[in-house]
């Protein structure tokens, strides 16, 4: 394992919690680092001491394990306070630059951990509990069967033909009947949760992964309800009920930090000064726009290149920019940080 360490000072983020006290638990995360809160008003970060890892330097053995600390870690400051969990391998290079995020971003953080106040995530795994007896049922329907009985009787090449189309019959039965019960399932259990997320199913074995947000006088109710769908489905289902959770799926937030030189560099290339609002670089994207359109110059190859690159400045500039006005002071870009929530789209997590 190869780390480069840049700071000694450099934190590594679980996650914010609603604290007005320095706290220092008796939870080792990263690298067995413990952890402590760095507080702001009455929010605190939840960080360790460390040195920035390049992830990609890693083995995903490596990885996965560092990932299985990261979660051990915010399920341990769980048992003790409600957490908003941080984006894994979140770091930051000094203390007072987690001051900077708790100071810049009070509101979305404070605003996170109202919110999700007193609610919990429990993740619900359906799984087929004997998958060779469901393919061998699959097998006995008739539309499968019939083609059963075309292969006994065609030659080589149509019976390579017909074993193809069998396979995705049986694939297509499957993905059905997985469906049909994914949907019963969620259709059960979405009354007594507040949101539902679904993950990616590993394999056709697996029914159902997915994420619900609940309140935590809710959790009784749903476990009841998971032991009504266990017996409706006559043993055939397995159930597999893990948290209860951080809210991982619906409330990670991140930590986003810009280049300075990709800030400096819009910032020449709009003829920006070192203070500029919204308006004047809305104004001055409109003005460049037209004259560096690649309508302009058909016979110019480059021409798209620099239209392209004069918009992902823009991106930049509106990233940056996100009140009224903001300062190009060196200090200030390379202080700047933001949070952003993750956004989950159904099949990742």
């Amino acid at each position: 394992m190869q780390m480069k360490a840049v700071s000694l000072n450099g934190k590594y983020l679980y996650g914010f919690v609603q604290v007005s006290d320095t706290i220092r638990f008796n939870i080792a995360g990263m690298d067995q680092k413990m952890l402590y809160t760095i507080p702001h008003r009455d929010i605190a970060a939840v960080v360790s001491d460390a040195v920035p890892i390049i992830w990609s330097d890693l083995p995903r053995e490596t990885v996965f394990s560092y990932l299985t600390n990261h979660q051990a870690a915010i399920e341990g400051v769980m048992e003790q306070y409600e957490i908003i969990p941080a984006k894994f391998a979140t770091y930051l290079p000094n203390g007072n630059l987690v001051q900077q995020v708790l100071k810049t971003e009070y509101h979305p953080i404070r605003s996170s951990l109202a919110e999700m106040a007193n609610r919990i995530e429990l993740d619900v795994v359906v799984l087929w509990r004997d998958p060779a007896d469901l393919f061998k049922k699959i097998a006995e329907m008739p539309q499968v069967d019939d083609i059963k009985r075309q292969m006994a009787e065609a030659n080589p090449d149509r019976c390579r033909n017909l074993q193809i189309q069998a396979g995705k019959q049986v694939k297509a039965i499957l993905d059905s009947m997985n469906a049909a019960r994914a949907n019963e399932a969620i259709d059960a259990l979405s009354p007594l949760s507040q949101a539902c997320q679904p993950h990616e199913v590993k394999d056709d074995v697996m029914i159902l992964n997915c994420a619900f947000l609940l309140e935590k006088h809710q959790l009784d109710a749903f476990e009841n309800e998971i032991d009504v769908l266990d017996k409706r489905y006559c043993n055939q289902l397995t159930f597999r009920l893990i948290g209860p959770l951080p809210p991982y799926s619906f409330r990670t937030l991140e930590i986003e930090q810009l280049d300075p030189g990709d800030v400096e560099d819009a910032r020449v290339l709009f003829s920006l000064d070192k203070t500029a609002t919204e308006l004047e670089i809305k104004a001055r994207y409109r003005e460049m726009a037209k004259t560096l359109h690649p309508d302009r110059f058909p016979k110019d190859k480059a021409a798209q290149g620099r239209f392209e690159s004069f918009n992902k400045a823009y991106e930049v500039l509106k990233a940056y920019c996100r009140g009224d006005t903001c300062s190009f002071e060196s200090a200030d870009i390379q202080n700047w940080v933001a949070v952003r929530e993750m956004k989950y789209r159904a099949g990742t997590r």
